[in-house]
This record gives C-alpha cells, sequence and structure tokens, in this order.
C-alpha cells in the first residue's frame, strides 16, 4: 500500500502577518493552521486534531497577563495548556482599528463586563464605571493602548515589603521578553501638532523633556508611547502571545466558558468548574491552576470555591475551603480629575490618538518615583459634562493610600462582585489630589497655549479659586482611571494571599497570576506590568530556584 502524504503545512509566519494585518479572520488562521473549532453549547473549543481532555496547566483568563504565561508555558516546557476565556474572538473591525476602541466600553458591550462600582461617597456618591476586557486579550483589546512600565522603585519597593524576586532586575527578563512582540512607540501622538505645543509649553514651565519615560529616568514629559501600530492597529496579548502557538498541538482554547468555582479536594486544587448551559462540567489539570482573571475577577472567583475570609464566605453560606482574610482586600486604583479647556478649532480629521502626552512629577514616596502623573487628552467628542474639540489634562496622585474592598454580591456566580475602591478615603489621598489639581490647572492656564485654547477654563470653571471649591470640584470632575489592583496581593504577611512565587497560601496546584497580585499600583498605567506578571508566572512555574 503507498504511504499516505499529508498535505504541505502552511507558512505560520506569513498567516500570522496576514493575521496581524488584518487580513485573515482569527477563525480563518486557526483553521488554515490544522485547528478545529468545536462547538460545545455556547462554547468554543479550539484545539489541534489530537487534543483531549488531559491538561498540565489550566489559566482561567485569556488577558494580559493569561496570555503571555500561556506562551511562556508551551515556550519554556512540553506542557498540554488549557486557556479558557468568558468572553469570545477579539476579531472585531473596532479592535483591530484602534481609532475605534470608543465603541467597546459602551454601555451593553459585548467585549467589556461593564462593571460599576458601589457609591462613592467623596465623588458625590456616584458609582464609579469599571471596564474589563470579555473578549480574547482581555483589557488589552478594549483598553486606551497606553504603554508604561511603571518605575523601577516600584518593582524594589515590592521586594523590600516581602516579595523577593519581584525587585526591577528581577523583573526586567519578563519585560524584555514582552517588548519582543509588542513595539511600543510615540510615532502616532508626536506628529500632532497640537500635542507638540502642549509639550512645548509643558517643557517651558520647567518640566524636563523626556523622550522615552520607560527610560532609565521616569520623570519630566513625554509623548506618550501607545503598543499600536503605525497604521493604527492595535497590538493585543493575544494576538502578540498566543497566536504564534495557535498551531501548537499542546494549547487548547476554549471562548465563552465562565468558570463557576473551582475544584478543591483537600489541600489541593484540582481542576475548575464550568457552566456548560446550566450544566456544570469539571476540567482537571494535572500540574497547576492559574488564575488569571484579575483584579475584579480573581477574588471573586476564589470566594466563589470557598477560599477567602471566613466571615464573609459564611455570610453568603458558602463553605470555607481556605482561611484567607486577604482575598478582596487592598483594592486600590488611580483617580483622574480633569480641568478642560474648548479649543479655538477643530483639529484635523488625522489627529486620530486621544492620550498624547504624559507628564510624570513631584516627589514620590521613593528616591526617583514621582508622585503625580497628567495625561493630556485631545477629545474630539466630548462626554458627560466635558465639551467637544477640547484639551483636558488628567491629574493622577500616583500612589494612593486609600484602600477598598471586593466582596460577593451573592453565592451566585452570575452576580457581578460588589466593588468599593474607597476613592479619597484618607486625608492624604484628597490633600495630594488638591495639590496636583492646582498644578494642572497652572499647566493649562499657560500663556503659550492660548493660540490653542479657550481664555476661559471650561472645567472646572472660572468661578472655582479657593480650596474648598476646588475640593468640590474633584469631587464632580475625577472618576476612576481603569487602574485596579492588589485584592489577591503578593507577600509574607497574615493579608498576603500568594507567596512570592505566586502559589495560593496554604493551597497546592493553585497560582495567581495578573494586576490583582501587585501589593501597590505602579506608577503609571498597569497594562505593561501585567503583561510583565504573566510571563513572570510562567518563569516561576518552569524554574522555582
Amino acid at each position: 500500500m503507498a504511504k499516505k502524504t499529508s498535505s504541505p503545512r502552511p507558512d505560520k509566519d506569513r498567516l500570522i502577518q496576514q493575521l496581524q494585518a488584518g487580513r485573515l479572520s482569527r477563525r480563518g488562521f486557526l483553521t488554515l493552521l490544522g485547528l478545529s473549532a468545536t462547538a460545545v453549547g455556547t462554547q468554543t473549543l479550539f484545539s489541534c486534531s489530537d487534543a483531549s481532555s488531559d491538561y498540565d496547566y489550566i489559566i482561567v483568563g485569556a488577558g494580559s497577563a493569561g496570555c503571555t504565561l500561556a506562551a511562556r508555558l508551551l515556550t519554556g516546557s512540553d506542557a498540554r495548556v488549557l486557556l479558557i476565556e468568558a468572553g469570545g474572538t477579539n476579531e472585531r473591525e473596532e479592535i483591530r482599528d484602534f481609532s475605534q476602541s470608543w465603541r467597546l466600553t459602551l454601555p451593553g458591550s459585548e467585549t467589556d463586563w461593564g462593571h460599576k462600582s458601589v457609591p462613592q461617597r467623596e465623588l458625590l456618591n456616584t458609582p464609579q464605571s469599571y471596564s474589563s476586557g470579555k473578549v480574547l486579550g482581555g483589557s488589552s483589546s478594549i483598553n486606551g493602548m497606553v504603554w508604561v512600565h511603571g518605575n523601577k522603585a516600584d518593582f524594589d519597593g515590592w521586594a523590600a515589603a516581602g516579595c523577593p524576586g519581584w525587585d526591577f532586575n528581577s523583573v526586567q527578563p519578563s519585560f524584555q521578553a514582552v517588548l519582543q512582540a509588542i513595539q511600543p512607540s510615540s510615532a502616532l501622538t508626536s506628529r500632532n501638532a497640537l500635542a507638540q505645543a502642549i509639550l512645548e509649553t509643558v517643557a517651558g514651565l520647567g518640566h524636563p523633556r523626556n523622550p522615552d519615560y520607560n527610560g532609565e529616568q521616569q520623570l519630566g514629559v513625554g509623548y506618550t508611547q501607545l503598543n499600536v501600530l503605525e497604521d493604527g492597529r492595535r497590538q493585543d496579548a493575544f494576538t502578540a502571545f498566543v497566536a504564534p502557538h495557535a498551531d501548537n498541538p499542546r494549547l487548547s482554547i476554549l471562548m465563552g466558558a465562565r468558570v463557576k468555582r473551582l475544584s478543591v479536594r483537600g489541600q489541593k486544587a484540582e481542576g475548575v468548574i464550568l457552566d456548560q448551559d446550566g450544566v456544570e462540567k469539571t476540567l482537571k489539570a494535572g500540574r497547576e491552576i492559574i488564575v488569571c482573571a484579575g483584579t475584579l475577577h480573581t477574588p471573586h472567583l476564589l470566594m466563589l470555591s470557598g477560599i477567602g475570609d471566613p466571615a464573609e464566605l459564611e455570610r453568603h453560606g458558602i463553605p470555607v475551603v481556605a482561611a484567607i482574610p486577604g482575598v478582596g482586600k487592598n483594592l486600590h486604583d488611580h483617580l483622574i480629575s480633569v480641568v478642560a479647556r474648548k479649543l479655538w478649532r477643530p483639529e484635523p480629521i488625522s489627529h486620530v490618538t486621544s492620550m498624547d502626552v504624559s507628564i510624570f512629577f513631584g516627589e514620590g514616596p521613593r528616591p526617583g518615583m514621582p508622585k503625580f502623573e497628567v495625561q493630556v487628552y485631545y477629545m474630539r467628542h466630548g462626554w458627560s459634562t466635558y465639551p467637544s474639540e477640547a484639551v483636558a489634562f488628567g491629574l493622577i496622585n500616583l500612589h494612593p493610600t486609600s484602600r477598598g474592598t471586593v466582596t460577593l454580591r451573592s453565592a451566585d456566580f452570575q452576580d457581578a462582585p460588589l466593588i468599593d475602591p474607597n476613592f479619597l478615603g484618607t486625608p492624604e489621598d484628597k490633600a495630594h489630589q488638591l495639590e496636583g489639581y492646582k498644578a494642572i490647572r497652572a499647566m493649562l492656564a499657560a500663556p503659550s497655549l492660548r493660540d490653542w485654547v479657550e481664555g476661559v477654563e471650561h472645567t472646572p470653571g472660572p468661578d472655582v479659586s479657593t480650596d474648598e471649591q476646588l475640593q468640590a470640584a474633584l469631587s464632580k470632575y475625577s472618576e476612576s482611571d481603569f487602574h485596579s489592583v492588589g485584592t489577591c496581593r503578593m507577600g509574607q504577611d497574615g493579608l498576603a494571599v500568594v507567596d512570592p512565587q505566586l502559589r495560593v497560601v496554604g493551597l497546592q496546584g493553585l497560582r495567581l497570576a495578573s494586576a490583582a497580585i501587585m501589593p501597590t499600583v505602579p506608577s503609571g498605567n498597569t497594562n505593561a506590568a501585567s503583561m510583565m506578571v504573566g510571563d513572570r508566572a510562567g518563569r516561576l512555574i518552569l524554574d522555582p530556584s
């Protein structure tokens, strides 16, 4: 009998280029690589032809950290990996095309969990929006794509606070690995005349020009770096890190799958329990489960699984599997407070970016660490009370001392958690936010910008002058900047949820990897640091020494 010959394999590199260029759909990409898509109720399992239900590692959450973790495990071992995502494909025009990002977080969006916080006392009792990606790539598929590593002192501070192996030098290999797939740049933001005028104005006020705030020095003013290509295509975590492994027979991807709780026998996590059209299905991991579900969903899943503060679990009738009181505690986030002035004339259609200039200034809690970040926005379309065709300066106190919680609304996995960031909950935070707010008002009022912006301030307005009036303005014109961290923080004290190896304390076979494990929020946007955490987790799993 003649030997059966197989059809030639497609050129994977060429297909990846077509995928990233938007010329090939995700489904077409996977199909051409020889993967099969199996419908399991409302869920879809992508796997190679020899896939089975036997997995070494199960990763819950295909977001920024989950994708880099999957890539590290596949590259560095012979393990079989299952990547589970509650959302669906990111094969969407509004995800590929960065200029359409505003559509991704509209009310009712299929790609955003669309959570709201409890009313915030210091913000006129207004609930705060908490966008979170429900799609392959997670929040990296729906966010503003601002690329900030954080400050060296952030990570050295983690190590000094009881997290050895997380100092700046130790996390650098993971940042460098991420940068092999992601190419952030300021090419799009630096080409706009408005951005150039703002940068020169701020530099003229005494802030040093800084062409790379992710380099040796973070302080100063520079053009915002985005992980967006010059043609406007988003560089999300799934496309950058998982797509190159899509034809790996050791990778399976389950989409549209909500994990109800973890399966724990004794002190060992064995698997995940899925809701499959109302029927429970358990998938087991031979080695470990790694929850990469982010700052909000990670503690929610743990508590639903009986892992958390006994008082919180018992309040909802959930049996205690592991008493870890720190689960859901230590929530903190960056609050952004806005001043705005209308432009004299509309910007040209070629101005496709919104956040063009970043300013880091002030003395933070550790040497070389900034106290504040200013995000400078061009607003083609206004929202809330903010005008269209305007410039807004958003002030962030980078190191808030207020701490909040994520708790259970009920024992039903379909009920969203209760989110309370406790914004401006300490006198220090109120004082620092006021200090920075005064500074950005002065920046936007600089005479050198008079050719660009109107002389009368729109927000908070010319009648606001006293500290009391400014505090009232802060309550009205401040909101979450979606940089929440810390709800399952790393450490070695009684409120730590994971140790420096990211192992959940008191349990075997379970680790966490996302912004939830960060002891403190980094000095800037958190997406880059979350990708670093995922890669670092993979390295710790494969080489714990």
